[in-house]
Formats: C-alpha cells, sequence, structure tokens
C-alpha cells in the first residue's frame, strides 16, 4: 500500500510538471524535451574525418619577434618540448592545453580559432587567459593543464595540477597547490571560482589529474582522473558546496598487467599507466519509441541516471559508475572498498588502450583504439560487443594517439592527435607533422547539452543571475536538505531508499517521461582524408 500511494503521489507531481504542455491524448509536447540536435544537415563530405590543423612544432602568438627571440635564447620556450593535450571547442575559438611535461613551455593554456577555408593550418596559440594567467612558478596563475570541460552556460572548468616538467628528474620544477578554475569563455576568461584541493585529496607534488567531465545536476559536479601512481581514482569536485573527495577502486582503476605492453607506429611502449579517460553519459534513453503509450514510457523508462565511463589508459575494458554514487560524499566516506567495487559495471574488451574519449548527448561514446591507429564509437544503450564497436577512422600515419576530443555547437566532433609515444620517449622529427586536429560531423552536440530534467532544471542552481551577473556562490547560501546533494531530491521523489542506493523497482522510471526523445540515425564508417 505504501509503494502505491508513492506511485500515485509521484504520478500526480509529473501529471502537474507537464499540465500546460500536454493532454490525455497527446504526447507531442514532449519533443521539446528531446536532446538537442544542430539544425543543419549534414553533408556527405563531412561525415569523413579531415585535418583542420598540422604543426611540426607548435608556437605561441608572443607581442612581437623580439619577444619570441628573448624567449627562445632564455630557454623560457623550447619548441621541441611543447604537445597539445586537450582540444575544446566553444563559439569560435578551439581551446587547448599544453601540458608542462618538458622545459620551455610558455603558456599551458591556450586557443586558436576555429578553422575556416583559408588562413594557416599551423596557427599560432594565443595563451588564455593572458600571459600572465599562465605565469611559471606564479602559483595563483596557471601551471599544468592538461584536461578542461566547458559547459552548456560557456563556463570552462579547469583543472591545474601544479606541477611541471613531469617528464624530467631535478629539483627545478614548480610545485603548487593542485586547484580548479571556473573561466567564463563568454567574458573572455574572468574567474567565476578558484578552489583549491585539500591534501587530503589531491597532494600537491603527488599527483596526476588528467581528464575532466562535468555535471550539470545540484548546482554543478566535476570528476576528474587522477592516474598518479601512487593514488589513482576520480576526484570529485562539487560547485555547489565548495568542497571535493576521492573515489578509489582498485580492479578497475589500476593498470591491468596484461596492457601495459603495446605498440603505435613501430614504436614499442611499456606504460603502466592508471585510470585515464572519462566520459559522461546522458540522462535519457533514446531507445523510447515516442508513439509509445505513456504508460508504458512511464513503467519501462528508467532515464533518471547518468553513468561516468572511465578506463586506465593500459586496459582493453570500459567501466562505469552511477554519478548518484560518485557525488554522494558521505556514501563514500563510509564506504568500503567492497561496496565501490559492487556498483563497478565492467562492459567488457575493446580492441587496443584507449587515452581519449568522449560521450554525445545521444549517448554515444567516441574512444581512440592507439595500437589499431583507430577512432571508434560505441552506443551507450546497446550491449558493447564487437559488433556494435565500430571503428570509424583508421589510419597508420595521420592517427598515431589520439589524446582528446571536443564537439562543438554546429556537431563536429574534432580530435587531437600528437604523437605522445613519440614525445615521452624524445624522438619527435621537427621535420614531420607531429600534431594534428581531425574534424567529422556527427549529427549531435556535446554530453553537456541534455533535457532538463528533475536535477538540473532548478534555477538556483544557474552560474548567473536573470540579467546576467555572475553571483558568487561559496556553497553557504544554498544548503542542501538531507544527507547529500543527490539523495535529497531523489528521496523525496520516493528512488531512493534510506541507504542513498537507487531502489531496483518499476516506479524509478516515471522520472523518464520528462526526458523522453526520440532516435537521430547517426553517420557511419569514416575515412581520413
Amino acid at each position: 500500500m505504501a509503494l502505491g500511494r508513492r506511485l500515485i503521489a509521484l504520478v500526480l507531481v509529473i501529471g502537474c510538471a507537464l499540465g500546460q504542455q500536454t493532454n490525455d491524448d497527446s504526447l507531442q509536447s514532449l519533443d521539446g524535451l528531446s536532446p538537442p540536435t544542430p539544425s543543419v544537415p549534414i553533408a556527405a563530405g563531412e561525415k569523413q574525418f579531415r585535418v583542420v590543423y598540422e604543426w611540426n612544432v607548435l608556437d605561441f602568438a608572443f607581442t612581437n619577434e623580439d619577444e619570441r627571440a628573448h624567449a627562445l635564447y632564455s630557454g623560457h620556450y623550447i619548441p621541441k618540448n611543447v604537445l597539445i593535450s586537450d582540444c575544446k571547442p566553444f563559439a569560435n575559438r578551439l581551446y587547448l592545453t599544453i601540458p608542462r611535461m618538458l622545459p620551455g613551455v610558455p603558456a599551458t593554456l591556450g586557443y586558436v580559432v576555429r578553422p575556416e577555408n583559408n588562413g594557416r593550418t599551423d596557427p599560432e596559440i594565443v595563451p588564455f587567459p593572458s600571459w600572465e594567467m599562465n605565469e611559471r612558478g606564479n602559483c595563483s596563475a596557471l601551471q599544468f593543464v592538461q584536461g578542461v570541460a566547458v559547459d552548456k552556460h560557456g563556463i570552462m572548468w579547469v583543472v591545474d595540477s601544479g606541477r611541471t616538467e613531469t617528464l624530467t628528474r631535478g629539483k627545478d620544477h614548480v610545485v603548487c597547490p593542485p586547484k580548479i578554475l571556473l573561466l567564463d569563455l563568454k567574458r573572455n576568461g574572468s574567474i567565476i571560482l578558484r578552489y583549491q584541493f585539500p591534501e587530503s585529496v589531491v597532494p600537491a607534488g603527488n599527483n596526476y589529474l588528467n581528464k575532466i567531465v562535468v555535471d550539470d545536476a545540484f548546482g554543478g559536479f566535476a570528476y576528474i582522473t587522477d592516474n598518479s601512481g601512487a593514488d589513482p581514482g576520480i576526484v570529485v569536485f562539487s560547485r555547489r558546496l565548495t568542497k571535493s573527495w576521492k573515489v578509489r577502486e582498485n580492479n578497475s582503476m589500476r593498470a591491468a598487467r596484461n596492457a601495459v605492453r603495446f605498440a603505435v607506429n613501430g614504436t614499442e611502449l611499456n606504460f603502466s599507466i592508471h585510470i585515464d579517460s572519462i566520459a559522461l553519459g546522458p540522462y535519457y534513453n533514446p531507445n523510447i519509441s515516442p508513439d509509445q503509450p505513456a504508460s508504458d514510457t512511464l513503467i519501462n523508462s528508467q532515464n533518471y541516471e547518468r553513468n561516468v565511463y572511465y578506463s586506465p589508459l593500459s586496459s582493453y575494458h570500459v567501466y562505469s559508475l552511477p554519478a548518484s554514487l560518485l557525488r554522494d560524499p558521505e556514501f563514500i566516506a563510509r564506504a568500503t572498498p567492497r561496496d565501490i567495487l559492487e556498483a563497478v559495471v565492467d562492459y567488457g574488451q575493446k580492441q587496443s588502450q584507449t587515452d581519449g574519449m568522449f560521450m554525445d548527448n545521444q549517448g554515444v561514446l567516441y574512444y581512440g583504439l592507439l595500437g589499431e591507429h583507430a577512432i571508434a564509437k560505441w552506443d551507450s544503450y546497446k550491449p558493447f560487443s564487437a559488433k556494435n564497436q565500430q571503428i570509424i577512422a583508421k589510419d597508420a600515419t595521420y592517427i598515431q594517439w589520439v589524446d582528446s576530443m571536443g564537439i562543438d555547437h554546429e556537431g563536429y566532433l574534432y580530435v587531437v592527435v600528437n604523437r605522445l609515444h613519440n614525445f615521452v620517449a624524445g624522438r619527435l622529427n621537427p621535420l614531420e607533422v607531429n600534431f594534428r586536429i581531425l574534424r567529422a560531423k556527427t549529427g549531435a552536440l556535446s554530453y553537456v547539452y541534455t533535457p532538463d530534467n528533475l536535477f538540473n532544471s532548478d534555477g538556483k542552481y544557474l552560474y548567473s543571475g536573470a540579467s546576467g551577473e555572475p553571483f558568487a556562490d561559496n556553497g553557504l547560501i544554498y544548503q542542501y536538505e538531507g544527507t547529500t546533494p543527490a539523495s535529497s531530491r531523489l528521496a523525496a521523489a520516493g528512488i531512493l531508499g534510506a541507504s542513498g542506493a537507487a531502489v531496483k523497482t518499476s516506479f524509478a522510471g516515471f522520472i523518464g517521461v520528462l526526458v523522453l526523445c526520440g532516435v537521430t540515425s547517426m553517420i557511419g564508417r569514416w575515412g581520413v582524408v
């Protein structure tokens, strides 16, 4: 009887939410809740990957030639030591990370203009937000940025591990406290929030904060991979609480012994690298038909959860954890290793190791296959079988080490290829092309563009007020009710039990009606031209 009353109450709540949008005979208004997609159709040629930028060595937009010459003479700029790692498009720019793995990297975050049909194919990188904010040795500035993410509000989440020259030995290294910065890209990179990770979560000088995804639920969360040799895991940061914690799981987040040896373009590697790539799945299930009766949709659609997908670089497997579990600091604090292990999903094997992966808003995961010189995709609503893992581009010359990916507002997928295997070994040839950015159109947008729903539609969690000005959100203004950000509102909806774990009963699917969507056709096999 209690369960029946909760079901009736939940139906009434959802009915009220949709009352002004639909009637008893039609679900047509739910089309507006489908995930957004680019409005321009995809031309046949755009489905193929094309090289839009390529560099032998990377250069920066110095103020003048005298400044460049001085940087070269002083060792402030050593071209052969500069590497691009991450690429995230926004508006008319491609934002690039340049981790300071070796000496002579003048800036660790910058941008180039989005590619067009004219102009240089090897543009200079403009430091972002400024030269001053990239000053090496200034702990208030950026020291070592490898991963960034851009949310749907145009806020860039920048992860700075605080360490420099990570591939060299010696004492001339910078060790600053690791931090995360939120930069407003609509206001030329003005700082919205600066957060320094506590030593207990991310120790200075003994971390390797790598890739990041952002979740707009409950005021904004970041999930960051730390593939340090000593303590690998996923670092979670809550913008609303200005608090961070770390999730560890030794079976799925550490390097697998059978995957430490592999070859890229003939270069034999022996890498024991822990959790590296990460992606965030959508809320909704695109396999639900809009013609399905409302009652079936309510019962069968379980769309309230997102999965965080990840993989160690030295692994053949893809794993996931529920985002609601990662967002629960109290559960993480009291959980045993077995508790975390039981929540992990192992999807099975892929053909090779992976560094870069990215999820679109249709639930399709794109990822590199290092040993195969390839880019693959997988519809995360289908089994992770060999049949469903599609190689969409393969080329031993153009695709040597896929490091990162990003999707712009037109549905173009950008892929960074950087020959990291040669860079680490000190074998980059400045007479050859070493760094490329590839692009192809997908028909989808970034994972951050998900329909509004129970978890991310609350106006008080937005980054700015009605007039557009940013407001201070230091975690004290909006205190959450209940035990955790994740459990408070879910428990009120009858989805979570007292333990904070999702109740596996059919009524959980009622939330799905809020995020109903259709299937967007995806592209077939791509090539590199």
